[in-house]
């Protein structure tokens, strides 16, 4: 990255991934990989048959307030530039 670029990244979405484990079988999965812009979230679902839904949510977190009606789950939250990954609740799942 150009240096001169470091000021584009203000306001740039946070990627996130909802992880669980929908077959209650202890293997935990990301079942939603989304980006989170500063009044919304726009996530996309992977689902049982194969295919995908996109959904958007007013944030984050409110997007897993919605899978936790399905299953525990918990954020993820990777950093493309150090490769670390932040775990937001890492109690669950």
């Amino acid at each position: 990255m150009n240096e001169g670029d470091n000021h584009l990244l203000h306001g740039a979405p946070r990627i996130f991934g909802i992880v669980a484990d929908p077959e209650d079988d202890d293997h935990p999965q990301v079942v939603a990989w989304g980006h989170e812009l500063p009044n919304q979230a726009v996530l996309t679902w992977r689902l049982s048959n194969g295919g995908s839904e996109i959904a958007i949510f007013r944030s984050a977190e409110a997007a897993l307030a919605t899978a936790e009606l399905l299953y525990p789950a918990r954020l993820l939250w990777p950093d493309a530039l150090t490769g670390r990954v932040r775990a937001a609740n890492p109690q669950r799942v």
